[in-house]
């Protein structure tokens, strides 16, 4: 991805906020307007017509090497209604002149055509305009109400400057995206979603599948307390040792206040933050760990973590996120809010995982109402942080716990490491074009850190501190900016495509895998079991295409293809039999290579 790519992904989300100084000026960069016309052949036609402001551009209504396609959809009366789009024009992109796109400069219309009647119309049209230097999303919504018994006072169609714009979209349809069919709903339509695909998965371990509220509880609840102890959680594993350094001190009534006090917050963040997502997840149909589908929030963990790390090391002190038990210089603590801080940090960094049981709680849970989508993940919640409440009910558990000393400042150090190989894991989810990005910003990080640190302390005035912290802060924001990119996955297995999945299923064997870059389990799966020389020994043994479905970034059909199989977290794997393609055999979470084999064997 050039240089160009990653400034208009930013300039998309920032020039909203920034529009008056990014160069479009402070009147709007375009129009929209819809209007009706009467044609000869006794037909309503529809116009949306947009027209950019001079030097700005729309792209295409179909997928090209930059931008977003202009998308316009729209309902009649509540019910799905088809647009054209005239012809674009192809040239040099005017942000990047070494790519051919195809654009819409001036007025630009888009056609619906509707029969006479009594018409509540409704248009709503998807776009990104862009400058020569600046890009901006665009979504609007027009509406038009339309009397059957006033067709004769249209305007008239053929009269019009774009006539022959419309002749030429209606008998060329290469030009128009596909669109929903007529029976789709009106949420299908204005979303883009794709219809759900039947098919009837099997499972490898139907006992762990869901179908009760009361078996989701308990395993929702084993699966919490299980993250606690996988490798795949490293961050959290070490984080959490925080709550295993005593607190200083030489009255033991208040060391057993601060540990109960420690572990209730702590587990309290834990906790909050699963309320959080349980109503995220309810009110917008997100999937598990589906925030890590953005590439900014990979390298936003990987920042936070390396911070944390520094800190550990001794240049500098955090005001909220203590992890060193002792007070530092320079900043003063609150032994409360860093507990429940931490808390939550240590679950959002175990957010990506799907450890055992947790792929059908999920799958079942995340299909139900509101309601029992918080439930679920309450008890997940509540099972990671179980170990931390029986702490806090039993607080003379902290005697069992080797005095404070020496080593306290040895075991900072090792955490200090080991939240330095969490970057490396972090680190390895990105793709290695980004691996030079990732590593300024990093640097940039160790550099500010070090001025918050060694510049700064409470001996100062509030004003200089703050100068100073201000300045790194800034410093750090501003590469973080210049820095910000997408990203590409790359792996050894074909890309799929819907088009080809058609074509081939019940024709040839389908192995599908579902992965993305911001799944650790994934990743653990491609290196250990779904290796490129495994792979296609097995692919050549059971005559087998293998397709590997990318979920890195959020796409509705892929979604959907993931949901039509029973699940809506990932890894998954679905063999498709070319001699029954309507019942796949479904392999969740982690597995052995043995029992990808037998998978294989009994499928195939």
């Amino acid at each position: 991805m050039n240089t160009f790519r990653r400034l208009l992904f930013l300039a998309e989300i920032v020039v909203t906020i920034l529009l008056p100084s990014l160069g479009l000026g402070n009147e709007s960069p375009y129009s929209l307007q819809l209007e009706a016309f009467r044609t000869g052949n006794k037909q309503i036609l529809a116009v949306l017509t947009l027209t950019p402001a001079h030097g700005v551009h729309a792209y295409g209504p179909l997928p090209g090497p930059s931008g977003f396609p202009t998308a316009v959809s729209g309902t009649a009366n509540g019910k799905p209604v088809s647009a054209l789009y005239p012809p674009p024009s192809p040239g040099p992109d005017p942000l990047d002149p070494s790519l051919t796109v195809h654009l819409y400069e001036g007025p630009t219309p888009f056609f619906i055509p509707l029969e006479p009647a009594n018409l509540e119309l409704r248009v709503r049209l998807d776009a990104l305009l862009c400058s020569s230097t600046t890009c901006q999303p665009l979504r609007e919504e027009r509406e038009l109400s339309l009397n059957a018994t006033h067709y004769s006072a249209l305007p008239e169609a053929e009269k019009q400057s774009w006539w022959a714009l419309f002749l030429n979209a209606s008998q060329d349809p290469a030009i128009t995206p596909a669109l929903p069919s007529a029976n789709a709903s009106e949420a299908e339509t204005m979303t883009g979603s794709a219809p759900a695909l039947a098919f009837k998965p099997r499972y490898f371990a139907p006992g762990l599948e869901v179908h009760t509220l009361s078996k989701a509880a308990i395993l929702a609840f084993v699966a919490g307390l299980i993250l606690n102890f996988m490798p795949c959680v490293l961050p959290v594993i070490t984080l959490k040792l925080r709550s295993f350094i005593p607190v200083a001190g030489s009255i033991p009534s208040d060391q057993r206040r601060a540990f109960r006090a420690h572990n209730l917050f702590f587990a309290l963040g834990m906790m909050l933050y699963f309320l959080v997502l349980a109503g995220i997840i309810a009110m917008t149909g997100m999937a598990w760990g589906q925030i890590f589908q953005q590439p900014s929030a990979i390298i936003s963990l990987t920042a936070i973590v390396f911070a944390l790390s520094l800190s550990l090391f001794g240049i500098y002190d955090l005001p909220l996120i203590d992890l060193k038990g002792k007070t530092g210089h320079g900043v003063v603590h609150h032994p409360q809010l860093e507990s429940f801080t931490t808390g939550v940090l240590a679950t959002v960094l175990a957010t990506p995982c799907s450890g055992p049981f947790l792929g059908g709680v999920l799958a079942w849970a995340l299909i139900q109402p509101p309601r029992i989508i918080a439930l679920v993940l309450s008890c997940i919640g509540f099972g990671m942080a179980s170990p931390y409440l029986v702490m806090a009910l039993f607080p003379n558990l902290y005697r069992f716990l080797p005095r404070p000393g020496t080593w306290t400042v040895h075991l900072e150090r090792i955490l200090g490491f080991l939240l330095a190989g969490t970057c490396v894991y972090l680190f390895g989810l990105l793709p290695a074009s980004e691996y030079l990005n990732v590593l300024i910003l990093l640097w940039v990080i160790a550099m500010a850190a070090w001025m918050w640190g060694q510049w700064t302390n409470l001996n100062q005035g509030r004003r200089k501190r703050w100068s100073i912290r201000g300045a790194g802060i800034i410093m750090v924001v501003l590469t973080a900016v210049f820095l910000f990119r997408p990203s590409e996955h790359v792996d050894p297995w074909r890309p799929f495509e819907m088009d080809q999945f058609e074509n081939l299923l019940g024709q040839k064997n389908l192995v599908l895998d579902f992965t993305a870059d911001w799944c650790p389990n994934c990743k653990f799966l491609e290196k250990t079991v779904l290796t490129p020389e495994q792979s296609a020994r097995l692919a050549e043994k059971h005559d087998a295409v293998l397709l590997r479905v990318d979920l890195t970034r959020h796409d509705p059909k892929l979604m959907h293809l993931l949901e039509s199989l029973g699940s809506k977290s990932i890894p998954i794997v679905a063999l498709f039999s070319k001699d029954d393609p309507g019942s796949p055999l479904v392999l969740r979470d982690l597995f052995t290579s043995g029992q990808f084999q037998d998978a294989l064997e009994e499928e195939f």
